[in-house]
C-alpha cells in the first residue's frame, strides 16, 4: 500500500469513478504537502488505463509520513442558516454568505466587479450551491442527523483519533485494481473497534448519479425503489473530495423569455465532470480554476456546447501562460492538444420531479472537439482562440426556445462534441435561414463565421477538405453567394441602399440539389448566370457595381471539385462559406 501507483477501478461507468480518482489525488496531494512542503511535493499524474484510472506518483508514499501527519480534511461542511457544528470544527463553507456575495457580484457592473478582489465568488461556488441545494438532499438536517454529504464531512472529524488508520485504509482500497473493498471495510471496522453502523453511510445521488432512490440496480430483477443505497463511508469521503476538485455543476436556464422566481427554484441542474486521459493533477487544477468560473445560466443544449468550447479555450490559455516568454512551445506536441489529455465530460442532468427532491434523469458523455491540430507557437494558440470565440458568439445568439433554434443547437452539439462534420453541414444550412430571418426581422447584425477562421478550423480538423476551400473558383462562387444573400440583407437591415436583390432560400436550394450531381451543377450554373446578369443590369442602370463578376474558370474549377469530392461535400462547404461574413470594407465598398 506504500507505493508509487494507485488504482481506481471504473466500477460504475459514471462520473462517480472520476470523482473517486480526483478525490484520491486531492488526499495524496495534501499528504505530500504536509510531508514535503508545497514546493517539493511529489507530482501526481492521472492516466486512463481502460478499466481503471492509475495515479502515478513521482515518489512513493512512505509509512513514516502517515505516522507524522497532523489532522487535515479535504471535505468542507456546508453550513446553512443556524446549523450547529462541533466545537473546534472550522472546515466550513457558509452557504448563505457565499450565495449573497455571489448575487452582489452577479448584479454588479463590470467596473464594480474589479473592486471585489478576494470578495469575488470562489471558482468552485457552483459546487457549493449545488451540494447545498435543499432539494439535492445532501446537506439537510433531519431527525436522524445530517444527510449524506454533511454526515461524511463530520464523520471524518468525529473519527480524527483514527486519522492515520483512515488514511492507511484509503491507500489499501486503491492499492490494486482488484481490491475487495468490502473486506477493507471489515478490516477498518476491526481496527477501529466500531460497529457496522459506523462503516456505512447513505450514498448521495450527487456523488453517485446512478444510486439514488428508484430503479438503481444494473438489472431490473428487483424494484425495491424506496431503499437508500449504503456504501463504505471512506469511499464516499474520497468521492466528496473529488466533487470539489473536478465537478462543474451549472443550473439550466429554462427556455422561456420571461422567468419567474419559481422557474429558477425548479430549474434543472447539469453536472459536468472532466474525464482525464493523461493529465497531471497540478495542470488540472490550473486549468479548472479558470474554466469553471461561474457562468451565466444557459439553456440545456447551449450549456453543453459552451462548456466544451470554454474548456478547450481554457486549455489554450494555460498553454499560452506557461510559455509566455517563448514564441515556440518547448513541450511534447501531443500534450499541447487538449483532446490528447482529456477525453471529454461526463454529464448528469438532475430534474425536480417531486416537490422536494431532485432526480437524475439523464447521463451522457461529451467528447472534446478535435480542432486544435498541434499548436506549436503562440500564433497557433491565438488563431485557435479566435475560432472558438467566433463559434461562441454564433451559438450564444441562437434561441433554444424556438423549434428551429433547438434543432440548430442539436446539430451543432453533434458536431462539436461528436466530431460529426455532416452535422456541421446541417447546422450551416440551417443557420443560413437563421441569419436571413433575423436580419429580415430587424436585427442590425447577426454573428456569422468568417471564411479565414472556417479555413483554420478545416486545416486543424479535416485537412482532406482543405484543397476545396483554398481553390480560387470555390472562393469566388462562395463570394457570389455571400453577396447575393447575407450582405444585401445586412445592408437592408441597417437601412442602407442595396443595388441587388436578396436571394432567399439559396442555401437550402443548393443543398437540396446536391444529392444528384448533374442537378447541382445545373442549379449552380443557373445561379452564376443570373448573378452575372444582375451585375450587368446594375452597371448599365447605375454606372456602378458593388460586386465582382464570376468567370468561366470559376465554374470549371467547381465542377472539377464536384467530380473529385462529390457534389454534397462541395455544396455544403459552399453554403457554409457563402453565408460567412466578409471584411466590412470588401462588403460595402463599391468597385
Amino acid at each position: 500500500m506504500y507505493q508509487d501507483t494507485y488504482y481506481v477501478p471504473k466500477r460504475t461507468g459514471t462520473y462517480a469513478d472520476v470523482l473517486t480518482a480526483y478525490g484520491l489525488a486531492t488526499i495524496l496531494d495534501r499528504l505530500f504537502e504536509q510531508a514535503k512542503g508545497p514546493f517539493d511535493k511529489p507530482r501526481i499524474e492521472i492516466l486512463d488505463q481502460g478499466h481503471y484510472y492509475a495515479l502515478h506518483l513521482s515518489e512513493p508514499v512512505r509509512e513514516d509520513w502517515i505516522r507524522e501527519l497532523s489532522f487535515f480534511t479535504v471535505v468542507d461542511f456546508v453550513k446553512r442558516g443556524d446549523m450547529e457544528t462541533p466545537a473546534g470544527f472550522r472546515w466550513l463553507r457558509l452557504w448563505d454568505e457565499e450565495r449573497e456575495r455571489f448575487f452582489r457580484y452577479a448584479t454588479a457592473s463590470s467596473e464594480a466587479r474589479e473592486a471585489f478582489g478576494d470578495e469575488a465568488p470562489r471558482p468552485d461556488y457552483r459546487v457549493l450551491e449545488f451540494i447545498g441545494n435543499r432539494n439535492m438532499q445532501a446537506t439537510n438536517k433531519t431527525r436522524q442527523g445530517f444527510q449524506s454529504y454533511n454526515r461524511i464531512a463530520l464523520r471524518w472529524w468525529d473519527l480524527r483519533d483514527h486519522f492515520a488508520t483512515n488514511l492507511v485504509c484509503i491507500l489499501k482500497i486503491f492499492a490494486s485494481p482488484n481490491v475487495d473493498w468490502e473486506e477493507i471495510a471489515r478490516e477498518w471496522q476491526r481496527e477501529t473497534g466500531l460497529g457496522k453502523k459506523s462503516t456505512e453511510v447513505t450514498c448521495s445521488q450527487a456523488l453517485n448519479p446512478m444510486q439514488g432512490q428508484g430503479q438503481n440496480q444494473p438489472k431490473a430483477s428487483r424494484l425495491d425503489t424506496r431503499t437508500n443505497i449504503q456504501g463504505f463511508w471512506l469511499l464516499e469521503y474520497v468521492k466528496a473530495a473529488g466533487l470539489w476538485a473536478v465537478a462543474a455543476p451549472q443550473p439550466v436556464r429554462p427556455p422561456k423569455k420571461t422567468l419567474t422566481a419559481r422557474d429558477w427554484q425548479r430549474a434543472d441542474w447539469k453536472v459536468y465532470v472532466l474525464s482525464p486521459l493523461r493529465l497531471s493533477f497540478h495542470t488540472h487544477r490550473e486549468v479548472v480554476r479558470e474554466f469553471r468560473q461561474v457562468l451565466n445560466p444557459e439553456t440545456s443544449i447551449k450549456l453543453d456546447i459552451i462548456y466544451v468550447l470554454l474548456f478547450v479555450r481554457s486549455w489554450l490559455e494555460y498553454l499560452e501562460a506557461t510559455h509566455q516568454d517563448n514564441l515556440d512551445f518547448d513541450i511534447d506536441p501531443t500534450l499541447a492538444v487538449p483532446e490528447n489529455v482529456v477525453a471529454g465530460f461526463h454529464v448528469a442532468q438532475f430534474k425536480l420531479l417531486s416537490r422536494n427532491a431532485y432526480t437524475m434523469v439523464n447521463l451522457s458523455f461529451l467528447d472534446l472537439p478535435r480542432w486544435t491540430g498541434q499548436p506549436e507557437t503562440r500564433a497557433d494558440v491565438l488563431a485557435l482562440k479566435e475560432v472558438i470565440d467566433e463559434h461562441l458568439d454564433v451559438i450564444r445568439g441562437i434561441d433554444e426556445g424556438r423549434s428551429d433554434g433547438y434543432n440548430l443547437l442539436r446539430a451543432y452539439r453533434d458536431f462539436v462534441a461528436g466530431n460529426k462534420w455532416d452535422a456541421f453541414y446541417d447546422f450551416a444550412v440551417g443557420y443560413s435561414h437563421e441569419i436571413m430571418r433575423r436580419l429580415n426581422e430587424g436585427d442590425r447584425w447577426v454573428p456569422t463565421f468568417s471564411p479565414s477562421r472556417l479555413r483554420r478550423l478545416i486545416m486543424a480538423s479535416n485537412k482532406p477538405l482543405l484543397p476545396i476551400v483554398q481553390n480560387t473558383g470555390f472562393q469566388n462562387v462562395a463570394y457570389a453567394i455571400r453577396h447575393s444573400t447575407v450582405i444585401p440583407q445586412g445592408r437592408k437591415a441597417r437601412g442602407l441602399d442595396t443595388l441587388y436583390d436578396v436571394r432567399y432560400g439559396l442555401g437550402a436550394e443548393l443543398k437540396r440539389k446536391a444529392t444528384v450531381r448533374d442537378e447541382f451543377v445545373v442549379a449552380l450554373s443557373n445561379f452564376m448566370q443570373t448573378y452575372n446578369q444582375e451585375n450587368a443590369q446594375v452597371l448599365e442602370n447605375t454606372k456602378q457595381q458593388m460586386r465582382r463578376d464570376l468567370r468561366t474558370p470559376d465554374i470549371e474549377e467547381v465542377v472539377r471539385l464536384v467530380d473529385e469530392y462529390g457534389s454534397e461535400v462541395v455544396a455544403n462547404l459552399l453554403v457554409a462559406f457563402g453565408y460567412a461574413r466578409e471584411p466590412r470594407e470588401e462588403a460595402e465598398t463599391p468597385e
